[in-house]
């Protein structure tokens, strides 16, 4: 798959969430809910808020900053950032080129990348392909979210289930044997409709004749996502591993979206793995969408449950449909 590039690898990793906690306890005093209910559903206990005055790019930034010390760069040596969002600080620009500008990567291209939850995913493999090739020796590719905005409060069967992060990775040309391996990505358009914010685009403009109060906020139908993922999840794992030559027994750790506790049971049951080859921080964060994998993959390491030569996958899944897989040799 990547014989005419070179190796890429990541050498810096970098997350963030706020310092504000929102517990189940704190949900249940606005909407029909409880603690028990939350936990049992989805496995989150808490989650994170950005405050009123931070947008995504200022957790991007965050990330970012982390990522490039940990890989010795700095703002300078950026050719690249890229920004896996469904939560933009602006419909136009890109949010992408509003963290270049806060971070200070004059010399850097930018651009973002909207596949909700299975962003970085698709991020990262796009990343690991100009990185491999001549003129972008430091790609920078970051997921971040504050999906506290976009949500109706007043719906509890989805304003529970998010909470606000970003997570980023250095991209650099590394020695054979290292870096990303391959990676697999699929999209059914057919189920757009399945995790959508109906109005706010040109279809449904705010305001126009066909807007009704609330179409600005996310919709998800619950039980059409879960058969999705259920599937999407070992598919993705399996298809990138038969892709790159690789098998189930060589995995030393598989990376999920942290979408929901019990879809990643699920999904760990259909492989035939045990929950021990898999890490989950959702009753921490919640889901944090396209910053989940970014986050996780960062703890996963920093918690010693993956080290330098382990071969790791990560996966993810989200509204578009999209999903996919990456392979990677820490």
């Amino acid at each position: 798959m990547r014989s005419n590039m070179a190796p890429v690898g990541i050498v810096g990793l970098g997350a963030y969430v706020p310092p504000d906690v929102m517990t189940n306890d704190d949900w249940a005093e606005i909407v029909d809910t409880s603690d028990e209910w939350i936990t049992t559903k989805t496995g989150i206990e808490e989650r994170r808020i950005a405050a009123d005055d931070v947008c995504t790019s200022d957790l991007a930034v965050i990330a970012c900053q982390q990522a490039m010390d940990e890989a010795g760069i700095g703002p300078g040596d950026v050719d690249m950032l890229i920004l896996a969002t469904s939560s933009p600080d602006v419909p136009l620009s890109s949010t992408a080129g509003i963290t270049q500008h806060k971070l200070g990567c004059t010399k850097a291209a930018a651009f973002d990348i909207n596949a909700v939850c299975a962003g970085w995913v698709h991020a990262l493999d796009v990343g690991a392909r100009f990185a491999g090739t001549p003129g972008y020796d430091n790609v920078l590719v970051v997921g971040a979210e504050v999906y506290s905005r976009i949500l109706n409060w007043e719906d509890r069967t989805t304003c529970v289930l998010f909470g606000d992060g970003a997570g980023a990775a250095v991209l650099q040309q590394v020695g054979e044997g290292r870096g990303l391996l391959g990676s697999w990505m699929m999209s059914d358009g057919a189920g757009a409709g399945v995790i959508e914010i109906p109005a706010g685009g040109v279809k449904n403009p705010i305001p126009s004749p066909g807007f009704e109060d609330g179409d600005q906020y996310f919709h998800m139908d619950g039980p059409a996502v879960w058969d999705f993922a259920t599937e999407a999840f070992p598919q993705a794992v399996n298809a990138v591993l038969e892709r790159v030559g690789r098998s189930l027994e060589e995995v030393a750790m598989i990376i999920p979206h942290q979408a929901n506790l019990n879809i990643i049971k699920a999904g760990m049951g259909n492989l035939g793995l045990p929950m021990e080859k898999t890490f989950t921080n959702l009753q921490k964060y919640g889901n944090t969408a396209g910053a989940s994998v970014p986050i996780a993959l960062r703890e996963a390491r920093d918690e010693g449950l993956i080290e330098s030569g382990d071969l790791v996958v990560t996966v993810a899944f989200g509204g578009g449909l999209a999903w996919g897989a990456n392979a990677i040799i820490l």
